[in-house]
C-alpha cells in the first residue's frame, strides 16, 4: 500500500495514507517515502489493554503446519488483531471528521480487512479499488465471481504446484475452503462493528462494488489463472530496478563480498525469526555451512548471542542486511529464503539462484510458483537437518543461474509496467468509476448453472435413456430365450 501511495505522490496527485496501528513495534516502518500526508491512527487505551504484540507468536510457525483443520486458531493472533484494530478504527471520531471533509474521488483498500472499504463508504467515497499485497485472496475472488479453479490453480496457502494428484487437488480446495471461511468470518464481525457506527451496506455489496482489484501479480511469473476484466496486476512494482542497480554497497560489505570466492545470503524475512529456528534445525544448516569452507554464508540473524556458531568462520552474522544491493552484486552466488512475495519478487528480477524455504501461510505458494522457472529449488523447513547436499546443489548447478537470469530478462522488458497500470487505473476509475455492468454474473450462479451439470444432462441424458433401453431390451431377449430353452427341456 505504501509503494502505491508513493507511485500516485509521484504523478501528482494529493494522497492521504491512512494507517491504523496495528503493531506498536512496527510503527514507524509504514514503508511510505515521498507520500507526505501520513495519518496514523494510535492505538486507544481499551486496544492496548486486549492485544499482545504480534512478534511474540511468531516463533510458533517454524515447527506449526498451517492446515485445514488448524485454519481457524493458527492465525487467530491476526484475526484478533484485525479486529481490535477496527473498533479501535471506528472509535476514533476525530479521525472520520477530518477524513470526511477532504472529499476523496478515490479510496484504495486492501481487502484483507472490510473495516476500511465500510469507513470509507460512511465518508462518502463511491469510487474504490481494492488492492491485495498477495497475488490474490480465495475470499475475494469468490465475492467477485472470478473462478478459482483448484484443479489446477494451487490457492492462496497451497502445497502444491499446478500439476496435483488427486489428494494434492482435495488438500488443494479444503485449504482454499478453510482460509475463505476465516476471512469472511471476520468481515462478517468488522461489517457488524462498521455498521454499529455508520449507515453502510454489507461487505460484500461493496466489495463487488469496487471500481477494480489490483493484484500483486505478475503473469509472467505466476500460475495462469483466469480473471475477470476488473483485475489488474501490479506485480513488481515495489521493484525500483534503477534505484537498486545504482545502490553502492559500503566497503564493509564489499569486503565481506571480497572474502572469498562464492557468497549466498540467508534470510528468513521479518516475521519469522532465524532466532527462534528449532535448535536441531540450526545445527543441521551449520553443518550445511562448515561443509563449503570456499563460502561465505551472510546470515540476517536477529540476536547478539551466535555463541552456538563459534568457531566457523565463514559465517557473517548481521542483524540488518541491504537485501537488494546484496542481490544485484554479482559477488553474491545465491540466496536461501522464506519465499516471503517481496523477497521471491525481488529474487525473480535480479536473477539470482536460490534454496527456498517456505515456513509459513502464502510462503510455499511462492516458492512453488518460482521453482517452476528452474532458477531456484525448494527444501522443506523440517528438513533442513539434511540441507547440506540442497545447498551445494543451488551454489554451483548452472542450470539454477541460467533460469534465474532467463526469467530476470522477462521481467525486466515486460510490456506494461505496473506504475503506470496503478496510475492509469485510479485516474480512470476517479473520471469514470465505478463500472457495474463490468461485474460478473457468475457470482449469482449455483454450482450446477456455474458448471454446466443442467447442460450437460440436457446433452447427455437423451443418450444414457438409449442405453438404459438397450440394456432393458437385451435383457428381455436373454429372458426369453432363457424361458424358450427351459419350455423345450
Amino acid at each position: 500500500m505504501a509503494r502505491l501511495a508513493d507511485t500516485l505522490t509521484e504523478a501528482g496527485h494529493n494522497v492521504t495514507f491512512l494507517a491504523p496501528v496495528m503493531d506498536e513495534r512496527r510503527k514507524s516502518q509504514l514503508g511510505v517515502k515521498i507520500t507526505k500526508d501520513v495519518v496514523l491512527v494510535e492505538q486507544d487505551e481499551e486496544m492496548k489493554r486486549y492485544l499482545s504484540p504480534v512478534d511474540d507468536d511468531m516463533a510458533l510457525y517454524w515447527k506449526t503446519e498451517v492446515t485445514p483443520w488448524n485454519m481457524n486458531t493458527i492465525f487467530s493472533v491476526f484475526t484478533d488483531s484485525m479486529r481490535q484494530g477496527c473498533a479501535n478504527f471506528l472509535r476514533n471520531k476525530g479521525v472520520y471528521d477530518a477524513m470526511k471533509s477532504r472529499n476523496f474521488d478515490v479510496g484504495i483498500y486492501e481487502p484483507l480487512s472490510v473495516c476500511g472499504l465500510g469507513f470509507m463508504h460512511a465518508i462518502g467515497i463511491r469510487r474504490t479499488i481494492s488492492a491485495s499485497s498477495c497475488v490474490f485472496y480465495d475470499s475475494v475472488v469468490n465475492v467477485i465471481g472470478e473462478p478459482l479453479e483448484l484443479s489446477h490453480v494451487p490457492a492462496q496457502m497451497s502445497k502444491f504446484g499446478e500439476d496435483m494428484s488427486l489428494s494434492e487437488r482435495v488438500h488443494n480446495y479444503r485449504m482454499s475452503k478453510a482460509l475463505e471461511s476465516v476471512n469472511f468470518e471476520g468481515f462478517e464481525v468488522e461489517t457488524k462493528l462498521y455498521q454499529e457506527h455508520f449507515d453502510v451496506p454489507d461487505w460484500r455489496e461493496l466489495m463487488l462494488d469496487s471500481s477494480f482489484h489490483f493484484v500483486n501479480a505478475i503473469p509472467y511469473l505466476d500460475f495462469p489463472r483466469t480473471v475477470t476484466q476488473k483485475t489488474v496486476p501490479i506485480g513488481g512494482i515495489s521493484i525500483d530496478i534503477k534505484f537498486i542497480k545504482s545502490q553502492k554497497l559500503t566497503k564493509e560489505w564489499s569486503k565481506v563480498l571480497d572474502t572469498r570466492k562464492h557468497n549466498m545470503l540467508i534470510s528468513f524475512g521479518s516475521l519469522v525469526r532465524s532466532q527462534d529456528m528449532p535448535i536441531e534445525w540450526r545445527h543441521g544448516l551449520l553443518e550445511a555451512i562448515k561443509s563449503e569452507p570456499n563460502v561465505t554464508f551472510i546470515w540476517k540473524y536477529e540476536s547478539d548471542d551466535v555463541s552456538w556458531a563459534e568457531g566457523i568462520s565463514n559465517i557473517h552474522f548481521s542483524k540488518w542486511v541491504p537485501q537488494t544491493a546484496l542481490l544485484n552484486d554479482p559477488r553474491l552466488s545465491a540466496f536461501l529464503t522464506h519465499g516471503g512475495l517481496g523477497s521471491t519478487t525481488e529474487l525473480a528480477f535480479l536473477g539470482k539462484p536460490a534454496l527456498m524455504v517456505p515456513i509459513f501461510a502464502d510462503q510455499e505458494r511462492n516458492a512453488n510458483m518460482l521453482a517452476r522457472h528452474g532458477g531456484v529449488r525448494v527444501f522443506q523447513k523440517n528438513n533442513l537437518e539434511n540441507v547440506k547436499t540442497a545447498i551445494h546443489d543451488v551454489l554451483f548447478n548452472k542450470k539454477y543461474l541460467e533460469h534465474a537470469r532467463k526469467l530476470a530478462e522477462i521481467l525486466n522488458n515486460q510490456p506494461t509496467h505496473p506504475k503506470d497500470q496503478v496510475v492509469n487505473h485510479v485516474e480512470f476509475a476517479g473520471k469514470f468509476g465505478p463500472f457495474p455492468k463490468m461485474n460478473s454474473c457468475g457470482r449469482d450462479l449455483g454450482f450446477i448453472q456455474r458448471n454446466l451439470i443442467d447442460v450437460y444432462f440436457v446433452l447427455y441424458a437423451p443418450y444414457f435413456g438409449y442405453f438404459v433401453v438397450l440394456l432393458v431390451v437385451l435383457w428381455f431377449v436373454k429372458t426369453k430365450a432363457m424361458f424358450r430353452k427351459d419350455k423345450d427341456l
